[in-house]
């Protein structure tokens, strides 16, 4: 198994979580670095706990939850979590799935879902929230430890100042500070977005069930909690250009580059680079256009997808032609969930969703690879391809990378200097330094 075609599959897929942990890791150490130079090391030093914290709890919190319940709820409720409750809810896939199932425990699998399916549904929902609720809670502990920490060494190094003025007679001159930063809000306003509960269970009914929309969702809430918990108006100002930043370049702008370098590629150089570079890296691609029953495979499968009303057709016709060239073709892209049988074959893994809507566009994906590779040499034209999907990938991570890295960080720092009358001063510390001073000099009752 090849490395770099694993690696470019997954950056390049909507559904991995490996291009949103590189723009990510590129956001955080870009906003520390500027943190570091801006502030000082307290204001380093805060930045990159709440940084790394974050990043760890944004893409580990969930999922590592979900385990924990499947683990406790579903194996207490004797239900396989791997059943998904899509499944369930067409009688016909249904069916299909359990009389197509490769081995004896998916049978079983399938089976006590299907005579469960309230409780299975329910307990599903239940494993989303659970897992939301608790991965939002060890963010809250995240928060309250980082502006604890950052308080004491605010206080710790206010105090040292204070010392070292006191010994050498020096007398301390009031803080000035911009009017931005005067009023200091420890909670949120009551301006800030909300999110209501009828709105969060309809987002968790569509969304509970996709691990990239699971993060859609948990990062609302962080960015939610990040502006109504900030110390100061210009923290929460500042929360809002980063985390606005953030959603727009990890989850919008990276598949309208996508698009948009596709359509160039196949416009200018009649080179289609939308199949998955794990499909395009593999022995498939040249098997696709040197079979000869590739027409009528394509056509086949084309066909009975028009006929919506057969579902359950058209799940027997993809558990049973495993050999069919888009089949296959699902297989490599990921569309299709494959596990090892008792003989040690490759077989599809009927208690996950295949979602027809994704087959569709992998056979329209494929004709389009088809036609312009027609009359030409098939090695040379897929070589062609690899390299434009290759460099169509990291051309798109990379300008999201470089626009959260140090674009969006740097335009924070110098709006934060604009609104400080040139100063780029931590103002969390500033704020607290200003109370320490207050309370020292406020007369004492004897």
């Amino acid at each position: 198994m090849q490395i770099g075609p694993q690696i470019i599959s997954k950056l390049g897929s909507p559904n991995s979580k490996l291009p949103l942990a590189a723009k990510d890791i590129f956001n955080s150490a870009g906003y520390t670095y500027f943190s570091y130079d801006a502030g000082g090391k307290v204001e380093g030093k805060d930045r990159f706990v709440d940084e790394l914290g974050t990043g760890l709890i944004w893409l580990f919190g969930i999922p590592t939850y979900k385990k924990i319940i499947d683990k406790t709820l579903f194996k207490a409720a004797k239900i396989n979590p791997d059943v998904d409750v899509r499944i369930l809810k067409n009688k016909d896939y249904l069916k299909s799935a359990i009389e197509n199932a490769p081995t004896e425990e998916i049978i079983k699998d399938l089976t006590k879902a299907s005579e469960n399916i309230p409780k299975t549904k329910a307990l599903t929902f239940l494993k989303f929230a659970l897992a939301l609720g608790m991965t939002m809670l060890s963010y809250f502990a995240l928060t309250k430890f980082k502006q604890n920490m950052t308080k004491k060494a605010i206080e710790k190094e206010f105090m040292a100042e204070k010392a070292k003025e006191q010994k050498n007679n020096v007398k301390q001159n009031n803080i000035e500070i911009s009017p931005i930063f005067k009023d200091f809000i420890a909670t949120t306003t009551k301006n800030n977005p909300s999110f209501g509960s009828s709105a969060a269970i309809n987002i968790a009914e569509e969304f509970m069930l996709n691990p990239i929309k699971n993060m859609i969702i948990l990062d609302a809430g962080i960015s939610t909690s990040r502006i109504k918990n900030a110390r100061t108006k210009g923290e929460a100002a500042e929360y809002a250009i980063k985390e606005g930043s953030f959603l727009f370049f990890v989850y919008g702008a990276g598949k309208v580059i996508q698009k948009g370098i596709e359509k160039l590629s196949e416009k200018l150089f009649k080179i289609p680079i939308s199949l998955d570079a794990k499909l395009l890296s593999s022995k498939s691609a040249k098997d696709i256009l040197s079979n000869p029953n590739l027409q009528k495979d394509i056509n086949d499968f084309a066909n009975l997808l028009t006929k919506k009303d057969k579902i359950k057709d058209i799940y027997d016709f993809i558990f049973k032609n495993q050999d069919n060239i888009v089949v296959k073709a699902a297989k490599k892209s990921r569309i299709i969930s494959t596990i090892k049988d008792a003989a040690g074959k490759e077989q599809i893994d009927t208690r996950k969703y295949i979602d027809l809507k994704d087959i569709e566009k992998l056979i329209k994906d494929l004709k389009t690879f088809i036609k312009n590779g027609e009359e030409k040499n098939i090695s040379s034209y897929i070589n062609k391809v690899k390299i434009n999907k290759v460099a169509s990938t990291i051309i798109n991570v990379g300008i999201c990378c470089l626009a959260l890295g140090y674009i969006v960080p740097k335009m924070m720092y110098k709006y934060r200097k604009a609104h400080q009358n040139g100063k780029n001063d931590f103002h969390v510390k500033t704020e607290y330094e200003k109370e320490l001073a207050a309370k020292q000099t406020k007369p004492t009752l004897k």
